[in-house]
This record gives structure tokens, C-alpha cells and sequence, in this order.
């Protein structure tokens, strides 16, 4: 509306400046046989009236045009997933209300774990769904990205699995133990085996970024093997157990209630909606936070033909929303 409004007003003093300099040249040979000319100067100024409206209608035009083509660009959503339940939570959960309000969202499917947040922070899409906040934390110091998260979803937690093993307590010494190779789920994957009392770690050092030299007890000599976390379903014939990220795990038809041991979330691994700080007030940010607060989003989650009723409920699931 503004730049429509600001053509109006640059198209209106032109044609003022134009007649008021024609109106001079008139009023200066104004006398006898110069009213012919008078006639003719009226006729002129006629003319630039309606060339003036005519040309004040199409800027109009252009601007509600160039608004209409924003508000239908600002209606489309896309969001960047990696393979696994978040995606199809988002598809689930929290696309038909987007729709029902006019939104039209396209859900585009990533293999990695750094391609969804490099794609937001250069605009190439709107939002992404598939990390915890400790991850998007550093995330943002190690690459320079400047990415906040709208709100906490239901998240599945890490589960140990094994194709040889049906228990923790057979784990043989020296057995050799798949984990994530990044440094936020390398130290989650290394919490989650200490939670099983197998192993135990150093307390004076941040448990968000332990390693596995920060591993004090290991009765058990496990020997720790660190993969890419996408490809860990796939490597559990090769070693003695694996401790999987729960979309990945989902994703490869890995069954989180069958597993040796399931994570107990706890804070900053709780997965998240993730935009451009620029974006944090955004109306979609808003609307999409409305949505994740709503009775309908907790219907859809609830459900028991769906697999969110066993995740993990971030704090505040059940309250309004912040832009309430």
C-alpha cells in the first residue's frame, strides 16, 4: 500500500507542475487575439488531466497487482525436513490448519542436517523442522547463521537399537557402540548411555558438549564408533549397538518402543520449528505458533493411529500460545 500511495502522490505533483507552467504561459498572452489560443491551452490542459488520471489508474493498478502478488507470495510456506516424523508431523499436525487459513505449503525433504538451516538463513526456504535447540545453538556459532526457533514440538527420543543384542545387559565387554559424529549429538548420544548406568561422565565439564574422552567410567571397555547420524539404521549389522537419533530411527522403520533403551528427553533436546531471527515476529511465526498451541494440533498428536502419542511433550504444550 505505501509504495501504491507514494506513486499517487509523485504522479499528482507532475501534472500539477505541468499545468501550472502552461496556466503561466496562457495567462501571459491572455489579451484579444490571443484567446483563440486560450481555447486551445484548455483543451491541452484537459488532455494532461486525463493523461495524468490515466496514468495515476495504472500505477494504481501495479500497485494493487505488485500487493496481491505479495500477500499470495507471503501465503506460501515451505519447510525443509529430514526423512522421519517431524515432516510428517508438520504434514499432519499442522498443515490443515495452515490451509484452512489460505496457506499453501510445500514440504521439501533434505539429507543432511546442515543444508535445512544454511537454506533458511539465505531465504531459499521459510522455515525447517528437524533439530533441538542445543543443536541450532551452535549450529549458529559454528556457521555464522543467525537462526531462532518459533516453538518446542513432541519429539522422539534417541533409542539404543541392536540386530544381535536383545537387552543392555548383553552388550559384551569391548562391544562397539555406533554414535552420532556431530558435537551436540555425539554428547547426546554419550547422556543417554550414561542414563542406562553403563557408563558414566565427567560432571565438571558441559554435558552439552562432552566427548568421548570425557567418559570417566566404562566398566565395560565399549569401544565408541562415530558416524554421520543419518547413516546409523543402516550400519547396525556392523557393530554391537547403535544409538540413533528417533527421526532417523523412525525414518528406517526402526520401532523406538522395541529398542534397548529409550532416551529420556530432557532440556535443549526438545526439537524445534526453526526461522531467520529476521523472521521471529513474522505473521507466519505467529500463526504457526498459534497452531502448535491449539486444541487441533493437540488432537492430531494424540491420535493413537499416529506416532507422536509416545513423544516427548515440551513444557508448555498444553498452554496459549505467546502471541495470544
Amino acid at each position: 500500500m505505501k509504495k501504491r500511495t507514494v506513486k499517487r502522490i509523485l504522479t499528482g505533483v507532475i501534472a500539477g507542475a505541468a499545468l501550472f507552467a502552461m496556466t503561466g504561459c496562457g495567462s501571459s498572452a491572455s489579451t484579444g487575439a490571443q484567446a483563440p489560443a486560450g481555447d486551445v491551452l484548455g483543451e491541452r490542459t484537459q488532455a494532461e488531466e486525463a493523461a495524468a488520471e490515466d496514468t495515476a489508474a495504472k500505477a494504481d493498478d501495479a500497485g494493487t497487482a505488485g500487493e496481491e502478488a505479495a500477500t499470495e507470495e507471503s501465503k506460501k510456506i515451505t519447510v525443509g525436513v529430514c526423512a522421519g516424523p517431524y515432516g510428517d508431523m508438520f504434514e499432519d499436525c499442522i498443515t490443515p490448519s495452515l490451509e484452512e487459513l489460505g496457506y499453501e505449503v510445500e514440504i521439501i525433504e533434505i539429507s543432511d542436517i546442515v543444508t535445512p538451516n544454511t537454506a533458511v538463513d539465505e531465504g531459499e526456504i521459510t522455515l525447517n523442522v528437524f533439530q533441538h535447540s542445543i543443536y541450532l545453538n551452535n549450529f549458529n556459532k559454528e556457521h555464522g547463521t543467525h537462526l531462532t526457533y518459533v516453538t518446542e514440538i513432541p519429539t522422539a527420543g534417541m533409542g539404543t537399537f541392536s540386530d544381535k543384542y536383545k537387552t543392555l545387559d548383553e552388550l559384551p565387554d569391548g562391544a562397539t557402540i555406533a554414535i552420532p559424529n556431530d558435537v551436540t549429538n555425539t554428547a547426546r548420544a554419550l547422556r543417554v548411555l550414561a542414563q542406562t548406568g553403563l557408563i558414566e561422565l565427567d560432571q565438571s565439564v558441559e554435558q552439552a558438549t562432552v566427548t568421548v574422552d570425557d567418559v570417566t567410567s566404562n566398566p565395560k571397555g565399549f569401544v565408541f564408533e562415530e558416524l554421520n547420524p543419518e547413516v546409523l539404521p543402516n550400519i547396525l549389522d556392523s557393530v554391537d549397538a547403535a544409538i540413533i537419533n528417533g527421526y532417523f530411527a523412525i525414518a528406517a522403520g526402526l520401532d523406538l518402543s522395541t529398542d534397548l533403551y529409550n532416551e529420556k528427553v530432557t532440556d535443549g533436546y526438545i526439537n524445534v520449528i526453526a526461522v531467520r531471527e529476521a523472521d521471529a515476529d513474522s505473521e507466519i511465526t505467529k500463526t504457526i505458533d498459534k497452531i502448535v498451541h491449539s486444541d487441533a494440533f493437540r488432537t492430531a498428536i494424540e491420535d493413537e493411529s499416529k506416532q507422536y502419542k509416545s513423544f516427548t511433550k515440551p513444557e508448555g504444550y498444553d498452554q496459549p500460545s505467546k502471541f495470544e
